[in-house]
């Protein structure tokens, strides 16, 4: 088979998760590209975006919002990984996704991961901007927290 350019920027994100001393297990959470189950509790869904230059825009259409909205009713621990370009992976949290997009939604929406020089990431989107950056150490660590460890880590926020 060939390798397309999704191989590529997903397996940067999934090489470092497998990579994790806590990782276990990868399986696809269902037939959508990009829908992962890690350690049969948390889900991923990862997308990218190819340019080397931050800004970063992701779009989501209503479908995407959707399924993370299943998977938290589901009851699991949802995250959402933003490959930008070749330079660093916004992971965000339920808590985190919930600010920036209206999972309940029946349109598009968009989130925006802006790098400024030697700082960590400023993540805002269709529903608003975090109050917080997000670290570049924050992917896979947070993958893999427990969420008291979570809140002490990025924040104090739980």
């Amino acid at each position: 088979m060939r390798i397309q350019e999704k191989h590529i920027y997903h397996g940067a994100a999934l090489a470092q998760i497998v990579e994790h001393p806590s990782f276990k297990a990868l399986n696809k959470a269902d037939k959508r590209y990009g829908h992962y189950l890690v350690n049969q509790n948390r889900r991923l869904l990862v997308k990218y975006r190819t340019s080397g230059d931050s800004p970063w825009q992701f779009s989501f259409p209503q479908s995407e919002l959707a399924l993370m909205a299943a998977d938290l009713r589901a009851g699991a621990r949802l995250f959402l990984c933003l490959v930008c370009g070749d330079i660093t992976v916004a992971v965000l949290g339920e808590e985190d996704v919930r600010a920036v997009l209206d999972l309940g939604g029946d349109s598009q929406q968009w989130v925006t991961v802006e790098l400024p020089p030697n700082s960590s990431m400023r993540v805002r989107g269709s529903l608003g901007t975090l109050s917080k950056t997000v670290p570049h150490s924050a992917f896979p660590r947070l993958i893999f927290e427990s969420e008291d460890v979570l809140s002490v880590n990025l924040g104090g926020r739980g």
